[in-house]
């Protein structure tokens, strides 16, 4: 009616709180990074820290996009990462290719192998994926091991691994505002990537395929087509942050296929939430620096981690943004508990 204000139907109000929320989150996460460096100064300790976390946001993220929102149990996504680093860090070292564009290579051959594993792996569904991939994970580092003639170093991996250069001058670890800043470009194209996959089309068949499998399927939508999109977009975005991380720490190893950098992995996509974007890249950001804060226990991190796990599940079983998400339908729903007064929507 004329002079009515128009209300928004009860529906869209959670998608539109949802869109309005990862918008700004985003938003902020990426003002907040980009100023860092000004309050830091040189604290080069700190802003390892935060390229660390950084790098494995964009994995979490990745990650994220398969279990919380394609329901994918992929665990072979350390893998990915690993297949990343050592492409760049092989084509830098053994065939002198500029490292730039190992970066372009690590994150294509991550899409690639994430497809390849995808193919006969998405023609079974649940455990039996779970198991595969896991599988491919196990085999991985016995075979970068035994990999010395094709150029993988063993053992002993590939160190060192040349760094990035630019206009004659060369990335060092002795300043890592150029790092920094590297990083944060990677991480933003991480989440900007997640957020339109999420929010697009293309996520509304994916999400829709997670919820109701059959429904979807009677629109058209393919399951096996969907899902192999999102893993090979998940596998260039691990793939991307593998490359990297080897020219960033300068070392890569089968060691980063260890239990302990899965365990992390894990701990971050919960404690943030998984299925909650941007949750799982905020989770990223407090597992590093708790870990760090845990040095001096050595041994005792593992246990403390698997604990911790423990009591998110229990706490916060939807992680960090799940609560927030609670807490936000508490208070819209003790808003439209309050009676209208006669009158109260009209304009004047």
């Amino acid at each position: 009616m004329l002079g009515m204000k128009e209300r928004p139907l009860p529906g869209d109000r959670p998608k539109a709180l949802r869109l309005n929320r990862q918008t700004g989150m985003v938003m902020g996460m990426i003002v907040i990074l980009a100023l860092l460096p000004l309050a830091l100064g040189d604290s080069n300790y700190t802003m390892r820290l935060l390229v660390v976390s950084m790098i494995w946001g964009g994995v979490a993220i990745a990650w994220d996009l398969l279990l919380g929102y394609a329901g994918i149990f992929n665990l072979g996504q350390i893998g990915f990462f690993a297949i990343g680093a050592y492409t760049s860090a092989m084509l830098s070292e053994n065939a002198g290719i500029n490292p730039w564009w190992g970066l372009l290579a690590g994150a294509a051959t991550g899409g690639i192998i994430a497809v390849l594993i995808g193919l006969p792996c998405l023609r079974l569904a649940g455990i039996y994926i779970a198991l595969l991939t896991l599988a491919f994970y196990e085999v991985l580092a016995p075979l970068l091991t035994v990999g010395a003639a094709i150029g993988t170093g063993g053992k002993r991996g590939i160190s060192p691994v040349t760094p990035y250069s630019i206009g004659g001058y060369t990335f060092s670890g002795s300043n890592q505002v150029p790092w920094y800043y590297l990083a944060l470009g990677l991480f933003i194209v991480c989440l900007v990537v997640g957020f339109f996959a999420i929010n697009s089309r293309f996520g509304t068949s994916f999400v829709a395929l997670h919820d109701s499998e059959s429904f979807a399927q009677s629109l058209g939508i393919s399951r096996y087509k969907v899902s192999l999109l999102i893993v090979g977009l998940s596998g260039l975005m691990t793939g991307l942050m593998g490359a990297f991380y080897a020219h960033y720490t300068g070392v890569v190893s089968p060691r980063v296929l260890g239990l302990e950098v899965f365990i992390y992995l894990v701990i971050m996509v919960l404690l943030g939430g998984v299925g909650k974007f941007p949750g799982p890249a905020i989770g990223a950001f407090v597992i590093i620096f708790v870990s760090d804060w845990l040095r001096g226990f050595d041994r005792w991190r593992l246990l403390i981690f698997g604990a911790l796990v423990v009591i998110i599940v229990m706490v916060a079983p939807r992680g960090m943004m799940g609560a927030i998400d609670s807490v936000q339908a508490a208070v819209r729903r003790r808003r439209e508990s309050r009676p209208v007064e006669p009158g109260a929507e009209e304009t004047p």
